[in-house]
């Protein structure tokens, strides 16, 4: 039995190995709108306001056989949203910032049309990490004489709550009464999408993925579940 296991993996490595000798390197840039999946026990799920942004990945294309072929990658991306309104006088601006960083491997599947041109389709899980999630508001404005003139900035992660110009006792105020949802900073995606190959080195792609694990952190987790969502459009050359 330890034999068939070391045999297995001297194979699969061989495999890869080679795979990899034969690898083309590329670069990828590209459009993203990230959404989440909001659901409380005995509620109706809710989107909650979309990010957009990009990402820019470092793709490794080895093949495997005929048009099979086993892409890892690298991908850092960057999200945001923005919404402005006003109460009682006061000038109230909000955004949500989030960095994170992906490991996307992908099995990719390629249909050669014609000798410039192949039609490809890809899928496969996508590890990710957060690097940064952040909600900033910011108020400003004057009533009856009292001025405002800062901003809060709650840190998604850590669930701690900074401000910019504002006193101690106005953070205070917010922590007390204003009860914010902690979210975890690794996800496991899984999703696909096509793509076409131009050229052989130029590549044009549009994927989908899914989040599996529930991102609320903390006691709200047992009642609601947070799930991340992707789209994303991308151009590349490879080397």
């Amino acid at each position: 039995m330890k034999k068939s296991i070391v045999f297995a993996a001297a194979l699969i490595a061989g495999i890869l190995v080679s795979a990899a000798a034969g690898a083309k390197n590329g670069i990828e840039v590209g459009y993203l709108n990230s959404f989440f999946r909001l659901k409380a026990a005995g509620e109706e799920a809710e989107k909650p306001v979309p990010l957009s942004g990009f990402t820019v990945s470092l793709v490794k294309d080895m093949k495997l056989v005929a048009g099979l072929s086993i892409q890892p990658g690298l991908s850092y991306n960057y999200l945001n949203s923005r919404e402005n309104s006003q109460l009682l006088g006061f000038d109230i601006s909000g955004s949500v910032t989030d960095h994170l960083l992906n490991v996307p491997v992908h099995l990719k599947y390629t249909f050669d049309i014609i000798p410039a041109i192949g039609v490809y389709a890809f899928a496969g899980p996508t590890f990710s990490v957060g690097l940064s999630a952040r909600e900033k508001v910011s108020v400003n404005g004057e009533l009856l004489g009292f001025s405002l003139d800062g901003s809060l900035i709650y840190d998604s992660y850590s669930g701690k709550v900074e401000s910019e110009n504002l006193s101690d006792e106005i953070v205070e105020i917010v922590n007390q009464n204003i009860s914010r949802v902690r979210t975890g900073r690794f996800d496991v995606l899984v999703g696909g999408g096509i793509g076409v190959n131009i050229i052989k080195f130029i590549s044009i792609r549009a994927g989908f993925d899914y989040g599996l694990i529930n991102r609320i952190k903390g006691d709200l987790a047992d009642t609601a579940t947070l799930n991340r969502m992707q789209v994303y459009v991308s151009a590349g050359i490879s080397f």
